[in-house]
C-alpha cells in the first residue's frame, strides 16, 4: 500500500482553533459527534474556538491532555471534509485527523500511488496543500495502533491496552488511573507516566497521527 500525509491550510473550525496558538487537536469522527484530544498551553483557548464553531458537550482533563466530545459532527458543520475526495479515488482516511499551526493533517492510504496524486490535485481546489510525507507501507493490522506499537516498551503497551480494555478512554470513564495502577501493582504516578509516554509515542509517530 501507499501512504501520503497532506497538510491542508484554508479554513475549518479545528484548524482555526490551532492557528497562532500552542495547541494541537487530534480528532476521531463518530458521525453524530467528534472526539477530540487537545494538548498545549493554549488548549483552553482552542476549545473555546471549537465550542463557538461546533459546540462542546463534555470534557475531561488528564495530565497535559483534554478530551472533548463535540455537540455535532464537523462534517455536518460544513467544515469541508476530505472524505468525499478520498472516496472518489478509492483511498482510505487513517484516523485520527490532526490539527496544528492552523493546518489540517490528513493521512491517506491507497493501493495505487497514482490515486494519491489525484487526491492531491482535487484537494487543491479547496485548500493550500503541502505533501508532508509519501511512502510505501505495509497494510496496518486490524486494531493495531499503526506502526508506533513496536516502539512501546512491554509495560507501556500493557498499560495502554489495559486502559482501552477497562474503559479509561470511554465517556463516561469506566476506569481511573488509580484502578489501572491497582491492576498492575504500581503507584498511580508511575502508571500515569507509563500511559503518558505510550500516548506520546503514538501521537508523535510518523505513521500514527499525521
Amino acid at each position: 500500500m501507499h501512504q501520503a500525509t497532506f497538510r491542508l491550510a484554508g479554513g475549518g473550525a479545528y484548524a482555526a482553533a490551532t492557528a497562532d496558538a500552542d495547541a494541537s487537536v487530534a480528532l476521531w469522527c463518530n458521525d453524530h459527534c467528534d472526539l477530540l484530544r487537545v494538548r498545549g498551553a493554549d488548549a483552553d483557548r482552542a476549545l473555546a474556538v471549537v465550542d463557538d464553531r461546533v459546540g462542546v458537550r463534555e470534557t475531561a482533563t488528564e495530565g497535559d491532555s483534554t478530551l472533548a466530545v463535540t455537540g455535532a459532527c464537523l462534517r455536518e458543520a460544513s467544515d469541508g471534509g476530505v472524505e468525499d475526495v478520498l472516496a472518489a479515488h478509492g483511498c482510505l482516511l487513517v484516523p485520527p485527523l490532526s490539527y496544528r499551526d492552523g493546518e489540517k493533517h490528513v493521512r491517506v492510504l491507497a493501493l495505487d500511488p497514482g490515486a494519491l496524486t489525484d487526491v492531491y490535485h482535487d484537494l487543491r481546489a479547496d485548500y493550500e496543500v503541502t505533501v508532508a510525507d509519501k511512502r510505501e507501507v505495509s497494510a496496518p493490522e486490524p486494531g493495531a495502533p499503526g506502526t508506533a506499537a513496536p516502539e512501546l516498551t512491554a509495560r507501556q503497551a500493557a498499560v495502554l491496552r489495559a486502559a482501552v480494555e477497562d474503559g479509561y478512554y470511554e465517556f463516561p470513564r469506566r476506569a481511573s488511573t488509580s484502578d489501572l495502577a491497582d491492576r498492575f501493582g504500581l503507584a498511580r504516578s508511575t502508571l500515569e507516566e507509563h500511559l503518558r509516554r505510550a500516548e506520546g509515542k503514538l501521537a508523535t509517530a510518523p505513521a500514527a497521527t499525521r
